[in-house]
């Protein structure tokens, strides 16, 4: 996805966003809700003011924080040749957040409905859509399996997030599934937790395989002529 394009989606996704927040303010709850637990129940409030502000605020948050990326990257590890990807998760991400915005907001309109049930297949869904873009990334400090290893080894990398990709893909629709029936959040933690570590294992053994860990050649030749 190009640069333009992306930046026009979001915008268009905030504008929406900022629109439907504007018509409906008036009729919002002062304080409103803007936490939930698990069952879905309302355990933290906001002034009317501070709450529409607030939701507004994270996708555009979320927008310069992936704007500020390919700025502050080091040499070596651009973002530039993955800008396509790049701009493909920041549209999932701004999208999200606005969805989540406007659930947050019917929800303390009146809405019937299980924000946090909702919430949890949204992350599903997010989980499975970074997923599907993880073998597509390259090395860099900020998006993707940062780990000694992946950042050591163009290889290595490209391995453990094919790998890493599938395992999000996979812990996101698993996230779905036990939302839609019910299963206990703890399991979906649980789920959560294994879909990082095992790309993060593996990238260990990855780099093992591929390139070692004997000492650099440089360090050998230091010792032997400080003999």
């Amino acid at each position: 996805m190009t640069t333009k394009i992306a930046n026009l989606i979001c915008a268009a996704a905030i504008t929406a966003l900022a629109a439907y927040v504007a018509y409906v303010f008036s009729g919002l709850p002062d304080p409103m809700p803007t936490h939930w637990d698990m069952a879905g129940e309302a355990n933290g409030y906001m002034s009317r003011s501070n709450g529409a502000a607030t939701l507004i605020s994270i996708p555009v948050f979320s927008i310069l924080v992936f704007k500020i990326i390919p700025i502050i990257s080091p040499r070596g590890y651009r973002t530039e040749q993955f800008s396509g990807v790049v701009n493909t998760l920041m549209v999932g991400v701004v999208i999200f957040g606005c969805v989540i915005a406007v659930v947050a907001i019917e929800v303390a309109l009146g809405a019937d409905m299980n924000i946090s049930k909702v919430v949890l297949i949204g992350v599903g869904l997010l989980l499975a859509f970074i997923g599907n873009l993880m073998g597509k990334t390259r090395k860099n400090f900020f998006i993707g399996i940062r780990t000694p290893w992946t950042l050591a080894s163009d290889e290595v990398w490209i391995k453990t997030h094919r790998l890493g990709g599938w395992c999000l893909v996979g812990a996101g629709l698993l996230m779905v599934i036990s939302a839609l029936l019910n299963i206990r959040s703890d399991w979906t933690v649980l789920i959560v937790v294994v879909a990082v570590l095992i790309p993060v294992v593996y990238s260990y053994f990855a780099y093992r395989a591929l390139e070692g860990f004997a000492p650099d050649p440089e360090v050998e030749d230091d010792t032997n002529l400080e003999t």
